[in-house]
């Protein structure tokens, strides 16, 4: 990878797409890595990690986007 992070969000967004094996997606992490509280992220992460791969539909990054968005719209139900 040849992405260097040059702050806690974009390092954020970096863990994310490691954590997810989802490299390709770097960017839609570094988006919500600005857009959302580390928490939200964190905890939708959390949760992806913890169900077992055979168990997840697609994939774990499409899963923790479906999971973010759940989230954010709990936290800021007007947006």
């Amino acid at each position: 990878m040849t992405f260097q992070p040059q702050n806690q969000k974009e390092q954020l967004a970096v863990d994310l797409a490691s954590r997810l094996e989802d490299l390709r997606s770097l960017p839609l992490y570094l988006s919500y890595a600005y857009k959302y509280p580390e928490g939200i992220l964190r905890k939708a992460l959390g949760e992806v990690m913890e169900i077992p791969l055979s168990k997840i539909r697609k994939t774990r990054g499409a899963l923790f986007n479906h999971l973010v968005q759940k989230y954010a719209k709990q936290s800021y139900p007007g947006n």
